[in-house]
């Protein structure tokens, strides 16, 4: 019987493996050219967006990329560049080979193997994040109900220190974003500076910020870093910047938190940067805990503080009064709201230091029952009507709920400044949900909300000797006629008692002379 040779038996199994890893390398070489394709056509596509969503700016870099490549083409610094590099394979008859091909195609080929290049390199950073975020939001458990996670659409820089993320939410609500949030920005080593709905269905922005938000801010410090503009108060300091408000633009505002959250700094200072920026307005600030908050602001002659219920709701008359005056007036001279510097009328105030106090309801065996209904009359009448005639209501409570400020009255209030808070209720009062009660327990952080808008801030600190100084100033200004009201302020409480008294004896008068003529 015949042996087989060693070498013979060995080659079917040489021959196989061969194959084999042939075959392996084929397969890799494929998903290799898969991968690439994939790659290069998630960033053309991100190419595309990029060009549309800056448009002029895109035109003019690929005019420049045309006309810089065109030079490079006609100079043929590229067939010289190519033989540099490799000589030997690149040889002259290479070249003049090359040069047959008419210079046009050159042109295009530099082109597409450029356009190639930025798109796969746009693929891979975008194939990167994707990942990265596919592996955050898994973590944080941030996926639908088939496990699917949020996907990256496009990143946006907004400045040095912010980065805003749009997201195709893909099933997942906005409200469990915000669940969320603290392990996003543990995962991201930045703080989470906003979570809102983006403009297409579906989406969620998302705006990081590398900038850490500080323990404390002064009053001082933030006003040299930004001056106020005209009829404006300091909100505080932001992840974004310092931020300032408009009262025009609110109409009214409502300050909440608990003892210790910086509610009373914020009321205060709110109340001075008023005073410092608007020239023509009347403050009254009704402060039911004697007058004790308020007394740093008693030397500015604009100034006028109620310390009790019954003064409080005169003044509240007083001022609804004043609104209708104004409504009158717009109406004769054919306006839609009161513009001080046009009609000679000034700005008006009135600030509620623990509104709860007023506001709330009363048993009917209270004294001041029937103040307290007259007290949420007035609030909702002036809250609904007021913005037109350059009214303003700023109420400051640390009790909040329905039963305290009326629903009436909350429902036109649109700037909210929500301090920290200890009940979810509270909370949910103020701002619709319980982002309040989530804020460190550090004094002067709050929440910031105007309309969709909420921003969280380091509210500024202002000391009394600050508020007395400011004051002492205003004053005189007031005497060097630096600053004047177009109008007196409001009759004092003991002249509106004398009107309400004399308004009676007429009443009386008229209801005698009517008898007398019936008989």
């Amino acid at each position: 019987m015949k042996k087989e040779s060693p070498s013979s038996s060995s080659s079917p199994n040489i021959s196989q493996s061969s194959l084999k890893a042939f075959d392996e390398g084929v397969k890799m070489l494929m998903d290799l050219f898969q991968e690439i394709t994939v790659i290069s056509m998630i960033g053309l596509s991100e190419l595309a967006k990029l060009t549309y969503r800056f448009l002029p700016w895109s035109l003019a870099v690929l005019y420049g990329i045309y006309a810089g490549t065109e030079q490079i083409i006609l100079n043929l610094t590229h067939l010289v560049e190519l033989h540099f590099l490799e000589p030997s394979l690149f040889t002259f008859k290479v070249l003049e080979w090359c040069l047959k091909i008419p210079l046009f195609y050159h042109h295009m080929i530099l082109l597409s193997i450029l356009a190639f290049i930025v798109c796969v390199s746009l693929g891979f950073k975008l194939r990167y994040l994707r990942n990265k975020f596919i592996k955050i939001f898994t973590t944080a458990g941030l996926t639908n109900g088939l496990g699917d996670t949020p996907k990256l659409v496009y990143l946006k820089r907004l400045d040095k220190f912010r980065m805003q993320y749009d997201f195709d939410a893909n099933g997942v609500g906005i409200n469990e974003f915000e669940d969320k949030k603290n392990r996003i920005e543990s995962m991201f080593n930045m703080e989470v500076e906003s979570i809102i709905t983006g403009k297409h269905p579906g989406r969620v922005l998302v705006t990081f910020n590398k900038r850490s938000m500080p323990a404390s801010v002064a009053y001082q410090s933030i006003s040299e870093e930004k001056i106020l503009p005209a009829d404006s108060f300091y909100v505080g300091q932001s992840s974004e910047g310092v931020v300032t408000q408009k009262i025009a633009d609110l109409p009214h505002m409502l300050v909440a938190g608990t003892t210790g959250s910086g509610k009373s700094v914020f009321f205060k200072q709110c109340l001075l940067g008023l005073l410092e920026s608007t020239k023509h307005l009347q403050l009254y600030i009704i402060d039911l805990k004697g007058g004790l908050e308020a007394i740093d602001f008693k030397d500015a002659p604009n100034v006028k503080i109620v310390k009790k219920v019954q003064d409080a709701v005169d003044v509240l008359k007083l001022v609804e009064k004043e609104m209708m005056n104004r409504f009158t007036y717009l109406e004769q001279n054919n306006h839609k709201e009161i513009e001080p510097s046009r009609d000679k009328k000034d700005r008006i105030i009135v600030a509620v230091d623990e509104a709860s106090v007023l506001y709330k309801n009363r048993s009917r065996y209270d004294d001041d029952f029937k103040l307290g209904l007259e007290a949420r009359k007035l609030a909702d009448s002036i809250s609904k009507l007021s913005r037109a005639a350059a009214i303003h209501l700023i109420l400051a409570t640390q009790k909040l709920d329905k039963e305290v400020i009326p629903t009436s009255v909350s429902e036109n209030i649109t700037g909210r400044m929500a301090f920290r808070s200890t009940s979810l209720q509270g909370s949910l009062v103020v701002l619709g949900n319980k982002d309040s009660t989530e804020l460190p327990q550090i004094a002067g952080r709050g929440i910031w909300s105007v309309g969709n808008k909420k921003v969280i801030v380091q509210a500024p600190y202002i000391k009394d000797v600050e508020i007395k100084e400011v004051c002492n100033r205003i004053k005189n200004e007031f005497k060097a006629n630096e600053r004047f009201l177009y109008e007196p302020l409001i009759s004092s409480v003991a002249s509106t008692q004398e009107t309400t008294m004399k308004e009676e004896l007429n009443k009386l008068m008229g209801t005698g002379k009517q008898n007398e003529q019936t008989e």
